[in-house]
């Protein structure tokens, strides 16, 4: 018996060779031993989570589950969205998983736009990851079919810590982290040449003092001016009555040498800082179990003026009221504020995107900070002359965070109240409410005296979904063969509100942001609807000697989105596993299991997408007018359907040292339901049709070892690895190409049939029959409509590494992608515009690549053959062939050869491998000593420092993550990045107390 206040105590446990009690959470909460699993179920433990801490609960997946694939909007984003893709594709549609939260399905909608705006995160965020004691992900159908409809593509369970019986007394535990945040990836700028459009000095005379200076052309937004090589000129700033540098002084005419300003970018971000805490109290007795969590998360992000402070409050217990009847409840509460949510996208607001495509290379940050007087002006170096200061296309990024800025506040509840009465030995009752609901507000502003007129809106969002579930269950052994069932029922009802209100025409008073204050009429958009699917189901489980066992399930859901004749869809799910080596003894092989299922799952679609319904239009004077809807009602549409074929294997050798599982599956979805064009004699442009059939196929590896063991120290190693194959298989009849999505200024995302889902398609080099790009008069030859490769990649996976030593812990986790491409605007624009390092360096001939191209006798020219050129030529060498095949190499000017052309033509150029390595997660650890400890008020203590997002080992571009790649995220496509904030990494100290 252990007292209470015993410091440390010692055992001696017996090991589990084979591992047959490890237990997993499956469909409904359903706990089972992993050897009686027919299909693939992947779990991830708390201290492999908490490893490093994340900031959100999707990135603390990545790597660490086969066959999952997340993208996130970037480290910057504080609290910003991550969307995670079980096996690829699936289908047309979004693909995101359901998430269960201790047997409450909760929303993760994202609250992102499809190209710019701001990134208020995935509602997944409002987990409390310290209280999060395990998540399973269900790949499958089979592992996910008892959760019906919304199940269609996997499930991600949450298990939450929960109380249990002490001896005496109340467990406490707390925590405290304290992380700093600094930029960790950025574009390659250029340091040579200053803004403008040509590389001539232009004068600009003083109307003070009479004399002439020379001046960049602050109205450029792209950097092709003059070579920074010290040249004296009077900046933007030096044109304006003001202190700029802090001193006090008037820097009014103020001349300056034009240097290279390597950093201003950099200098833009702060260094963020993150401050978490959080404790817990548990214990029990026989008849009762309870916990109570508090977390507060206070953070203040990289880039200025934005804040994110985020609460949570956990309630786990439970009571045995009779002996026969018990009761469970949780409840979770979050309360979630934000300030200045950083811009995203290709957006005015977003500094980053000026930054990175329209900017000056010779700007100097610290003066950029003072961006308005003191009468309330605005400053901005785009200014369109030194005597005409309105800016032409940029505010002051400063502008931008301070003036354009957001607010938000979320406060969520969810959680459950079941009732298990024991019947009899064999049979128990369960009746269950789980609720999730939220309420939203945002509030954003454009700021008064900016480039754009002044605005205000504010959004207010809510959901209230309710389940009411009853489950029977029924054990019993019969000899040799034991028997389990399951029947219940399950009704699901869901309201969904939205109303937005948008100032019109500029505010009537400035900086005054109000509804009231708006020039014309505000523009408001309501919307409401609701949702409702009952359910019944079933599942027989028989297990023969402990090493044959044999799961059926069955489903059936009847929706209020589909037509009556439709509505109601059963599907089921039939799972074996094959223990082998209770039967045959192998002495290197400890534990050996087979398995294999097929499954079926349906999907329905959003609420009124079957029936007639109008939208409330703009006003007609005083009158309300009614929008009649652009897609026209299918009163036939049926569910879509999910097949799964499964088959996988488990071996452990060498007394549970090394374990090796695989998964081989095949999943079919036909009947999608997806938008297409209708024509216009019908007064629709769409209708929505059950059309497509597409097929995946993958394979999921999972080998872990330790191969060094001994009385105090231990290292594992663990590698995930998974390949998937999603084919389009049809379409709509006379359908074989389907466009999903166009990014800005580039490509599109297509579904052909018989290709892999996610082709890319856009502008591109014209090639001879040779394969090498044609070359004719200097100038590439571009063709468009040319199919490139695909979005998904060829494989995912992560390693990680364990090792302990006596007190100390060692940890670390790669991630890795191959394969998959992504469209880069930044790589383009910052082509077009200059910025980028790949426009300067010197040619072939030693020569800058930006000065002008001569020919042999020394004229300017605008391109040359290589071979003619003079000794001293600029211009970059690009490289083909001639309509007859022969060898072709020109000079050409490098405004033309690297930025326009491509710009306008070649969409190819901007395509990026979106293969990548990376070191997502180190830390070191280590546990007081009991010396330590019984001087303190506590019986356990233990340090570590991590780091998160520690370094980039490969990518294809430099300065350009691969894993931030996500605009997109509003459409459920995530295939280009452009003016993406830059990801970062956060070295963190933990402190984790026992009481």
């Amino acid at each position: 018996t252990l007292s209470s206040g015993s410091l440390t105590q010692n055992f001696t446990l017996a090991e589990d060779v084979i591992g047959l009690e490890e237990v997993v959470v499956t469909a409904l909460g359903i706990t089972k031993e992993k050897k009686a699993l027919g299909y693939s179920v992947q779990d991830v433990g708390a201290e492999e989570l908490s490893m490093v801490q994340q900031d959100n609960v999707v990135n603390a997946l990545s790597g660490k589950v086969s066959g999952v694939q997340v993208l996130s909007m970037g480290g910057a984003n504080l609290g910003g969205s991550a969307k995670i893709r079980l096996r690829g594709a699936n289908g047309m549609t979004d693909d995101q998983p359901l998430w269960v939260v201790d047997g409450t399905p909760m929303d993760n909608r994202s609250f992102s736009g499809a190209y710019d705006g701001r990134d208020y995160g995935n509602l997944a965020n409002d987990i409390n990851m310290d209280d999060v004691a395990s998540i399973s992900v269900l790949k499958g159908a089979a592992a996910s079919a008892l959760y019906g409809t919304r199940a269609a593509n996997g499930v991600i369970v949450v298990t939450t810590k929960k109380g249990s019986p002490r001896q005496s007394g109340i467990g406490i535990s707390y925590s405290s982290t304290t992380s700093f945040d600094d930029i960790l990836i950025m574009p390659k700028y250029q340091n040579e040449y200053a803004g403008g459009y040509t590389q001539e000095w232009i004068t600009a005379v003083d109307p003070e003092d009479g004399k002439t200076y020379n001046v960049l052309n602050m109205a450029a937004d792209e950097s092709w001016g003059p070579k920074m090589d010290g040249t004296m000129y009077r900046p933007w700033w030096s044109w304006i009555h003001d202190d700029f540098t802090g001193d006090g002084v008037d820097d009014y005419g103020t001349e300056v040498p034009l240097v290279p300003q390597p950093n201003n970018v950099k200098n833009f971000f702060d260094q963020g800082m993150n401050q978490t805490h959080s404790i817990s109290l548990d214990g029990g007795s026989d008849v009762s179990t309870y916990r109570l969590s508090f977390r507060n998360e206070s953070a203040k992000g990289v880039v200025p003026n934005s804040q994110l402070n985020k609460s949570n409050l956990g309630f786990n217990g439970s009571l045995d009221l009779t002996g026969q009847l018990k009761s469970t409840i949780s409840m979770n509460y979050t309360n979630t504020a934000g300030l200045g949510r950083p811009a995203n996208g290709y957006w005015g607001a977003n500094p980053v995107m000026s930054f990175n495509q329209w900017f000056q290379r010779q700007l100097d940050i610290d003066k950029l900070r003072k961006y308005k007087s003191a009468d309330g002006s605005m400053y901005s170096w785009n200014m369109r002359s030194p005597t005409n200061q309105k800016p032409l296309y940029w505010d002051s990024p400063f502008f931008s965070v301070y003036e354009n800025e957001s607010s938000d506040e979320r406060n969520r509840l969810y959680g459950n109240f079941s009732l298990n009465y024991t019947i009899s030995e064999n049979l128990s009752v369960v009746g269950a409410i789980r609720a999730d609901m939220y309420d939203f507000i945002i509030e954003e502003k454009t700021g008064s005296m900016g480039l754009d007129p002044d605005q205000y809106s504010m959004q207010k969002r809510s959901q209230n979904e309710t389940n009411y579930e009853f489950k029977a269950n029924y054990t019993q052994s019969f000899g040799s063969i034991d028997f389990g069932g399951l029947v219940g029922g399950n009704y699901m009802e869901t309201s969904y509100n939205s109303n937005i209100a948008t100032t019109s025409g500029g505010l009537s008073l400035p900086g005054f942001y109000n509804l009231d204050a708006s020039t014309d009429r505000p523009s408001i958009n309501t919307y409401k609807s609701n949702r409702a699917i009952s359910s019944t189901f079933g599942q027989a489980t028989v297990g023969f000697r402990d090493f044959y066992f044999v799961d059926l399930s069955l489903r059936n859901d009847v929706s209020s989105t589909l037509p009556a004749k439709n509505n109601s869809y059963t599907y089921y799910s039939l799972s074996n596993s094959f223990v082998f080596t209770e039967l045959l003894n192998l002495p290197v092989l400890s534990f050996g299991k087979i398995r294999a299922s097929i499954a079926q799952v349906g999907n329905d679609t959003d609420p009124y997408n079957v029936g007639l319904t109008y939208s409330v239009g703009t006003p007609y004077g005083s009158s309300p007018t009614l929008n009649v809807p652009n897609t026209l009602p299918n009163t036939s549409l049926k569910p879509s359907i999910n097949s799964d074929t499964e088959f996988g294997f488990d071996l452990r050798f060498f007394n549970n040292r090394l374990r090796l599982d695989a998964t081989q599956y095949t999943s079919v979805k036909e009947d999608d339901i997806i938008s297409l064009t209708v024509p216009g004699s019908s007064g629709y442009s769409t209708s929505l049709v059950n059309a497509g059939k597409f097929t995946t196929t993958g394979t999921e590896l999972l080998v872990a070892a330790t191969p060094i063991m001994g009385p105090n120290y231990a290292l594992d190693l663990t590698v995930n690895w998974a390949t998937a194959y999603s084919e389009v298989n049809e379409l709509a009849e006379g359908l074989e190409s389907r466009q999903l999505f166009r990014a800005y200024w580039g490509t599109f995302l297509f579904a052909n049939v018989g290709e892999e889902w996610g082709a890319l398609k856009g502008s591109g080099y014209k090639r001879h029959e040779n394969g090498e790009p044609l070359l004719v008069d200097g100038n590439y030859q571009s063709e468009n409509n040319l199919w490139f490769g695909n979005v998904l990649p060829d494989y995912t996976g992560g390693f990680r590494m364990d090792f302990r030593y006596g007190r100390f812990d060692i940890g670390a986790f790669i991630d890795f992608q191959k394969g998959g491409q992504f469209y880069s605007i930044t790589k383009k624009f910052g082509a077009y515009s200059g910025m980028s390092a790949a426009t300067v360096g010197d040619n072939a001939l030693g020569n800058p690549v930006r000065d002008p191209v001569l020919n042999a006798a020394g004229e300017e020219v605008t391109w040359v053959n290589y071979s003619d050129a003079h000794s001293n030529s600029g211009g970059a060498l690009i490289e083909g062939v001639d309509e007859s095949g022969n060898a072709v190499q020109v000079l050409r000017d490098a405004y033309s050869a690297l930025g326009v052309n491509q710009f306008y033509f070649r969409s190819e150029e901007n395509l990026v491998d979106a293969s990548y390595v990376r070191l997502r997660e180190l830390r070191f650890g280590y546990n007081l000593p009991e010396s330590i400890i019984q001087n303190l008020p506590v019986n356990q203590a233990s340090i570590a420092l991590t780091v998160r997002n520690v370094a980039m080992l490969s990518m294809a571009v430099e300065g350009i993550d691969p894993t931030t790649a996500s605009n997109g995220h509003g459409s459920g496509f995530s295939y280009w990045e452009g003016g993406m904030l830059p990801s970062t990494r956060a070295i963190a100290l933990n402190l984790n107390l026992g009481f």
